[in-house]
This record gives C-alpha cells, sequence and structure tokens, in this order.
C-alpha cells in the first residue's frame, strides 16, 4: 500500500511539473515521466534540457490500427497485436530464417523472418514486442511473415484506437513510446517558450505555420499532412539561420577589411604562363581572370576554386600565388595532411625549378630537422611560397608580408586553424581548392559566402577511364590484366588501405602486398612501394622511378589520392575497394587517363551493405565529378560528406538539403532580403532571430569571416 501511495505522489507531482512552464534551459530529470534512470538514459541520446527535448524529433511517423487479442486475430488482413516473447530459434536452412514465439495471455503467434539472423540481437524471450503484419494460420495456429515490430515496455497499453504515432530514435532501454510518453508530458510547458521570429506577410508569403504550431505538431501530430507542414516550418527555419549568418559574414568580410592590391600586366602574365610546360584550358584561363579580378581589387579575395580530378586546379592556384610573389608578397598553400603537403611541394618545386622563386615545406617534421632555419627565412621574406599543414599556423611562425592564402580540400580543415593563418598576413587573400565539386546544394549552403570558380573541362589529351568492380574471388582477372599492360609498355598503381597488416581483418596492407604479389601474381615485374611513413626524401625518389618507367606497378596507400601524374600509368586497382569514400575512390581513379593511352580503374572488393554496393556501382556507372559528389551527398549526407563540425558551421536537426533545393533557394532569399535592411539585426522586431542567430552559430560568425 505505502508503495502504492508514493506512486500516486510522484504521478501527482509531474502532472504538476509539466502543468507549468519551465525555462529550456531545465535539465530533464526535473520533468515530467523522468527521473535519474531515465534522465541518464535521454542523455545517452543527446538530450540534457527541455530545449534538447523540444528539438529531439521523430524521425517518421505511423499510423497504428487498433490491437487485437492473439486469439481474435483473423486470416489476411494486416493487424496489430502485442505480448511476451516465450521462445526463439535460427534455421540455418535455406533460406535460412529465424523465428519466435509471442503470448499475450489468450494464444501464442509465431513470427518468422527469413534471413534474419540480424535479429538475434534483438528479441530473445523475456522481451515484449507490437508487431503489424498480414495473419496467416499454420496448424491451426496464428503466423506473422516478416512483421514490423517494436521493442516495448512490459505494461505497454495496447492500441484501443486507431492513432497517428511518432516514432522516435530510439535505445534498447529507452523505446520510443516512452520517449513519446515524456515529450507529450512536457510537449505544452516547452511550446510556451517559442518565439515567432518572422512576420505575417512572409510567412503567408512561403505558407508557413507558426513556430509554436511547428513544435507542437511535429510532436503531435493528427495525420501526416500535419507533420510535413510543422517539419516544413522547422526546416525553413533552420536554413534560413544558415543563409542570414553567412550572409552577415559576407557583409562584414567586404564591407570593412581591405587587402592587398596587387598589380598583373600582360608582360607578367606571359612571364608565368611561361612556366607551365602545357597550354592552359580555356577553363583555367577562365577561373584565372575572375581570380584576377579580385586579386586586383582592395577587398579580401574569398574564392571557392572547384573542378574534377585532373582539371588543373594547382596550377591555377599557382597562377595566383606567383602573382603575389611578383607583387613583393608571400603566399602560403596549407594542406590538410603531411603527405598532401609533401606532394604539393614537389610540384611546386618541379614547375619552379629553374625560377628564383624560393618553395619551402613547412610540416612538423621539416620543423624538426630545420632547427629554426625556415622560420627565420620565412619571417624575413625570403621564402616566397610556404607550403605546409597546420604547422603553418604555429605560434612560431611569422610571415614578412603574407599576402594570399590558398587551402586545398577545405572542408577537412576547422575554421578556427584558418583563421589563424589569415590573421599572420594583412588580410590576405584567400582562395580555396577543391577536388571533390560542390553540389549545388552545398555551394547554396556552406559555400554561401564564397564566389565560385569552375574548371568544368578537362585538359585535351585526357582519356576516358573504364571501370569495372570484381569481388575478391576475381581478382586473378586483374593480376592478369596489369601484366598485359605492363607488357605493352604501360604502368599501374595497386592502393591498398593501409601499411602494416594488422591480423584482425582481410584489410590489405602495403608491405604485405607488395611482397605477395611480387613473389606470386606479378613475379618478374617492377613493383616499388608508396606509404605515408616514408620520409620526403624516399617518396621523391620512388615517385621519380616510377615516373620516369623504371618501375612497372607502385604499390600505395592513398598517399597518391593527389598530386600524382604519370602520363605512362594507365591502370589503378583499388584492393578492399568497398571500404573507401566515393570520392576518395574517384580521387585515386583520377592518378590514370592523362596520357594518350586507353586507361582502366579495377576495384575489388566485397561490400557487405547496400550503401557500399551503391558506391562501387555508382563508380562504374560515371567519370563525372559532379554527378559523383551528387551520389556521395545522397549516400553520406551533408553532415559526412562536408564535416560540418570540422568546418565549423552548426549541424542542421531536421534539414536535408540533398532533398530541399527549392526551400533552400527561399530562404537564401528572403536572408538576403532581411539583410538589405537590418544587417546587424538591432531591430527590436528582430530580438528573437538575433539571439537564435548567435545560440546556432556560437563565435562562428566571426571565423566564417575567413572561411
Amino acid at each position: 500500500m505505502a508503495s502504492r501511495a508514493r506512486e500516486e505522489q510522484t504521478d501527482v507531482a509531474e502532472v504538476g511539473a509539466s502543468a507549468r512552464q519551465l525555462p529550456l534551459s531545465t535539465p530533464v530529470e526535473h520533468l515530467a515521466q523522468v527521473g535519474p534512470a531515465r534522465a541518464k538514459l535521454l542523455s545517452e541520446l543527446g538530450v540534457d534540457t527541455l530545449g534538447e527535448l523540444l528539438e529531439y524529433f521523430p524521425r517518421t511517423y505511423q499510423h497504428e490500427t487498433e490491437e487485437r487479442a492473439i486469439n481474435q486475430l483473423d486470416a489476411g488482413p494486416i493487424q496489430t497485436a502485442h505480448g511476451k516473447v516465450v521462445a526463439v530459434d535460427y534455421i540455418s536452412s535455406r533460406p535460412p530464417r529465424f523465428e519466435a514465439t509471442l503470448d499475450d495471455g489468450t494464444g501464442t503467434l509465431s513470427l518468422v523472418w527469413f534471413n534474419g539472423a540480424y535479429l538475434r540481437k534483438s528479441i530473445h524471450p523475456g522481451k515484449f514486442l507490437r508487431v503489424k503484419g498480414k495473419v496467416g494460420f499454420f496448424r491451426n495456429l496464428p503466423q506473422m511473415s516478416q512483421a514490423k515490430f517494436w521493442v516495448i515496455e512490459e505494461n505497454a497499453a495496447p492500441i484501443t484506437e486507431s492513432q497517428f504515432r511518432p516514432i522516435y530514435p530510439a535505445s534498447a532501454k529507452l523505446p520510443s513510446e516512452q520517449i513519446q510518453r515524456i515529450v507529450q508530458a512536457n510537449l505544452e510547458s516547452a511550446v510556451a517558450n517559442v518565439r515567432e521570429w518572422f512576420p505575417a506577410p512572409l510567412q503567408v508569403k512561403r505558407s508557413l505555420i507558426s513556430r509554436q504550431d511547428a513544435y507542437r505538431l511535429v510532436h503531435q501530430p493528427s495525420s501526416y499532412r500535419e507533420a510535413m507542414q510543422a517539419r516544413r516550418r522547422i526546416i525553413y527555419d533552420e536554413l534560413m539561420l544558415m543563409q542570414l549568418g553567412l550572409g552577415i559574414a559576407k557583409q562584414l568580410r567586404t564591407g570593412r577589411v581591405t587587402a592587398p592590391v596587387l598589380r598583373v600586366d600582360k608582360l607578367l602574365d606571359q612571364r608565368i604562363r611561361a612556366r607551365f610546360p602545357f597550354e592552359l584550358t580555356e577553363a583555367q584561363t577562365h577561373a584565372i581572370w575572375e581570380i584576377l579580378n579580385d586579386l586586383r581589387g582592395d577587398r579580401p579575395m574569398n574564392r571557392l576554386l572547384q573542378g574534377d580530378v585532373g582539371s588543373g586546379k594547382t596550377v591555377v592556384a599557382l597562377y595566383a600565388m606567383l602573382c603575389a610573389v611578383a607583387n613583393r608578397l608571400q603566399a602560403a598553400l596549407l594542406a590538410p595532411t603531411e603527405v598532401l603537403a609533401e606532394q604539393h611541394y614537389l610540384t611546386l618545386t618541379r614547375l619552379l625549378g629553374s625560377s628564383s622563386v624560393t618553395v619551402e615545406l613547412y610540416t612538423s617534421r621539416t620543423k624538426r630537422e630545420s632547427k629554426g632555419g625556415l622560420l627565420r627565412a620565412l619571417a624575413n621574406g625570403k621564402v616566397h611560397i610556404a607550403v605546409g599543414t597546420q604547422a603553418l599556423i604555429a605560434e612560431d611562425i611569422e610571415f614578412a608580408n603574407l599576402g594570399i592564402v590558398v587551402v586545398d580540400e577545405q572542408h577537412k580543415l576547422g575554421v578556427r586553424q584558418r583563421a589563424v593563418l589569415k590573421g599572420k598576413g594583412l588580410s590576405p587573400h584567400y582562395l580555396v581548392m577543391t577536388a571533390t565539386p560542390i553540389p549545388r546544394t552545398l555551394a547554396l549552403s556552406y559555400f554561401a559566402d564564397f564566389d565560385v570558380s569552375t574548371i568544368d573541362h578537362l585538359p585535351p589529351g585526357r582519356q576516358p577511364i573504364k571501370t569495372r568492380w570484381l569481388p575478391s574471388t576475381q581478382a586473378a582477372v586483374a593480376w592478369e590484366f596489369v601484366r598485359g599492360q605492363v607488357e605493352q609498355g604501360r604502368q599501374a598503381y595497386i592502393v591498398v588501405p593501409q601499411i602494416e597488416y594488422t591480423g584482425l581483418d582481410d584489410t590489405k596492407s602495403v608491405k604485405k602486398e607488395f611482397e605477395r604479389l611480387g613473389a606470386g601474381p606479378l613475379s618478374g615485374l617492377k613493383l616499388a612501394m608508396l606509404h605515408g611513413q616514408m620520409s620526403t626524401e624516399e617518396k621523391h625518389a620512388v615517385m621519380t622511378a616510377f615516373r620516369d618507367g623504371h618501375t612497372h606497378v607502385l604499390v600505395a596507400t592513398t598517399v597518391i589520392e593527389v598530386g600524382i601524374d604519370v602520363p605512362n600509368s594507365t591502370v589503378m586497382v583499388i584492393e578492399n575497394a568497398d571500404g573507401f569514400g566515393l570520392s576518395q575512390l574517384h580521387q585515386l581513379r583520377g592518378r590514370v587517363g592523362r596520357g594518350e593511352h586507353p586507361s582502366f580503374c579495377l576495384l575489388i572488393g566485397d561490400p557487405k551493405n547496400d550503401p557500399a554496393r551503391e558506391r562501387l556501382m555508382a563508380l562504374t556507372r560515371t567519370t563525372n565529378g559532379f554527378e559523383i559528389a551528387e551520389t556521395d551527398l545522397q549516400l553520406r549526407g551533408p553532415g559526412e560528406f562536408f564535416g560540418t563540425r570540422q568546418h565549423g558551421l552548426p549541424e542542421f536537426k531536421l534539414a536535408d538539403i540533398t532533398q530541399e533545393l527549392a526551400l533552400l533557394q527561399q530562404a537564401k532569399e528572403d536572408a538576403l532580403a532581411l539583410l538589405e535592411s537590418d544587417l546587424r539585426l538591432k531591430r527590436p522586431e528582430h530580438a528573437e532571430l538575433r539571439l537564435a542567430l548567435m545560440k546556432m552559430f556560437g563565435d562562428s560568425i566571426d571565423l566564417a569571416q575567413v572561411g
């Protein structure tokens, strides 16, 4: 009796808590339906406050029909029941199947899932399930095949009428139904804190429901239509905040900072072009003129240079850096890894070998070896172009007169790191290179404060690359093909994921594969290996021998992903290809097809899931980098594609910009219109919007001025 009384007191207290308005900062353990144990489970899902609970959105919605007792199930139509799992079995026949028996006190229901081995971890005796599916009868007992199921609590009430229910991302210890009850108990208290951001005319123009209605209906819709209306409003708000933040950053950047004005005439243009042993393409020339137009102005250039693998972005960036050097300024080329920095250093020193331009490499390794000599040379201006990693932005690095910063693969570097580097010069110009073409949706969103130059044509003579995917059981086909190409005078790359063999799985390693291939399938050919643990000098020697044709096959890690140009190499074999990202596979493939001979890419892999399989299939379908990027964005989502956290911009809670291009365009137009009248959002009617913007971006709006 005492226990029952305590439960009733707790219920009364919880109802009281839910009835009063609480600030969004209220810890979840103080909310209705939540105690210390549930608060810990919610925290594991990233929910620690009432505000985070309000923004813990359903992942989908489900129309539920009235439940029936098991002894009342009929044959045929889709029906719902729930009960306790009393027995399970896995039968490894063909096809294999997982079976379970459900008991609700009125009878037992047989459940069977074909190819359901994965269910052994989630369904076992003692669990309570709600199941939904077509009912058949076997030996006079009801049975569901391939039923949808949800893990529920032991005392979960049956569904007594049809309802439209939100389904939340859940855990084994905190199922969706329990999360739903917690949300419902605290929803009105949370929604009372939601303020409107936009005036009524804008809401009418874009067919937006109010913010309070949106947050209420996203958790408590009575229909799919209401749920979609709510989600659309919240997505619009997220996109609008992003566009406002980037718009403010661009206005502040262009409005108050001056940059060095570079003088570039026809004679300098001719001298720079003469450094290159080839004619620049029309697309490269167009990008150069766009960059020159920026460099001749007194506002810092903030330009994204994008193009497909092998389109010649590095040459365009070098042109810009040489313009700075000719104007007695320094240039910095910043790469995310030592390997990439070393590749750029080798490329630049090769192109500038006979010139008076001094190029130096700055990484943690070179800094140790130089004992300060390179640092002094940079500080007194004797180094014209500094190539490096994050070591370039260490406190002990000083530039004499930094005029331009070039960053390769910006999305792999943090905003704060780039801010420090840019702060070392007098508002230098800023050029970003990416060999991963940015889909239009990302360009509109994450690069809203950039001007964009696109190299959309490959240099003449680039050969189309035929791509084929082989399972590991057919790897011998690849080795025979490599032999055939070498016999015709060609060369080949073989890429594997790791340097050392770990013994933990079947992942190939450079050292072990180098030995195996050299003694077996490729015996008699001249093999070399290349990986990131080798010194710069060792890597340079290996690449020189390969470039000069003294080596037939190069076995390497992804160290060859960028900066390698050997026209005679016509075959790229990628082992364990299913473990690489789509854009990385495309980058690796771009190492071949650079000469006059037909080129080939052979992907060896045994994908274990659909996304991995789709990556390999996509690569065999197209060689167009922009199509590859769009597919990669669809498969991975913007956060992973772009490294949102690295970039310093907030992630979206609901918006998926791969699906929201039209709404994104509307939000951009509305943000620009709003900022035209109130750039800093100082008006009283924009106070709530300003607070939301500060909360979303934190201090990265200022940092966004440098990218």
